[in-house]
Formats: C-alpha cells, structure tokens, sequence
C-alpha cells in the first residue's frame, strides 16, 4: 500500500518543485529587456534616492533598506551594470536592484539571480 502511494507523491513533488525553477533566470543568462517607465528624470542617471523613490512608486507598502552600489555585488560588477541594491524591510532574501541609466527594476539575489520586475513569460 505505502508504495503505490510513494510514486504519485513523489511525482506531483518533483512536478510542482520544476515549475517555479523554469521561470528563475540568472544574471549570466538574462537579456536584458527594458521597462519603459513614465516618470522621467531630469538627469541622465538616478541617484540612490530617487531609485528609491521608484521602488516605493512601484509598492509602497515596505521600506526599503540600502545595500549598497552594484559594485560591491559580483553577479552585478561581472555584468557591468550601475545602480543600487536595496532590500524590502520585510523577511526576505531576495531584493531589488535599480539600474541607474535605465531607470529598470529587477529582482536581485547575490547569488545571481536578476529577474526584471513585471517581465512576462511568452511560452
């Protein structure tokens, strides 16, 4: 009896865990598309507070606390990118990072993962 019950649980696990793994993407991985915003800066590029006057225009709901620049992140200086880091005020690993020359959101973990805020999936 326990093992025809083993092979169905087993397969629906390994079902649901694939799924949200299929829709990370790496920061070695990643094209870089581009979120037209509709709040323009006056200046070229975004300075730490108004990335994060963005992020508080996208939620309000959270504080966000200042991590640092993205070149005090690997995954961030390898890919050449500018801008700031910040983590939601709640429990959480994974932040956000502002690109200061395309005003662009993305989710960010250190670990590599950069996934652009809003991007959807055509399958």
């Amino acid at each position: 009896m326990k093992r025809k019950l083993i092979f169905p649980v087993l397969l629906l696990t390994c079902t649901c865990l694939a799924m949200p793994i299929s829709q990370t993407a790496f920061a070695s991985q990643h094209k870089y598309n581009k979120i037209k915003h509709t709040k323009s800066v006056s200046h070229k590029q975004l300075t730490k507070e108004e990335a994060e006057k963005l992020l508080l225009e996208y939620n309000n709901k959270v504080k966000y606390i200042y991590q640092g620049d993205a070149n005090q992140f690997k995954a961030l200086k390898e890919k050449n990118l500018q801008g700031y880091v910040f983590l939601p005020d709640v429990d959480t690993d994974i932040g956000y990072f502002v690109d200061k020359n395309t005003c662009s959101i993305y989710f960010f973990h250190p670990s590599g993962y950069l996934e652009l805020v809003g991007e959807t999936k055509n399958n």
